[in-house]
């Protein structure tokens, strides 16, 4: 497979920063407003995202030393998330550090705002297809979460975790 130098590198030169990555086709960046910030994003090195890949927000994203984004995935950045050295992210992940706001009743939840909390992956992690990460999780070194499930906890080192909740299956040898 084929890929091309990231397109839109150029056009958002002051917001992207490092050099060797790869993206694939129709990858979609969008800065929204949030706070007076812009989206940032920091590639280490040695990077991949494939196909139809969508980062949006207003946050900073850093991605570590060869790190793989599968096609269809979607990345919701409006604080901070870090992504370490070595990890893998499987095709139509959801890794999101907002939610919206919902305690009133008198308004509706699109005007009520959000809440937003950093997300932090660490090196050697594998996230399985479909799989969902919600704000404020931290996934350790080491972890592998299974397709399609929903981390709402943290993640200990080695963990092999699934499910929605997700929750612990068992620990890597």
């Amino acid at each position: 497979m084929s890929f091309r130098k990231i397109f839109f590198y150029l056009r958002y030169k002051k917001n992207i920063v490092g050099s060797d990555f790869q993206v694939g086709k129709r990858v979609f960046v969008r800065s929204f407003p949030f706070n007076d910030k812009d989206l940032t994003i920091l590639f280490k090195g040695n990077n991949v995202l494939m196909n139809d890949v969508i980062i949006q927000g207003s946050g900073q994203l850093e991605l570590g030393v060869n790190t793989y984004i599968g096609s269809f995935s979607v990345i919701g950045c409006n604080e901070k998330i870090i992504i370490g050295d070595n990890c893998m992210i499987a095709q139509s992940t959801s890794i999101r550090d907002t939610d919206h706001a919902f305690s009133r009743r008198d308004m509706p939840m699109n005007q009520q705002g959000v809440s937003t909390s950093p997300i932090e992956i660490g090196d050697d992690v594998w996230i399985g297809h479909g799989a969902v990460i919600t704000k404020g999780v931290t996934i350790s070194r080491g972890a592998i979460i299974g397709a399609n499930a929903v981390v709402t906890k943290d993640v200990p080192e080695y963990a092999i975790v699934g499910g929605a909740p997700a929750q612990i299956i068992r620990y890597r040898p």
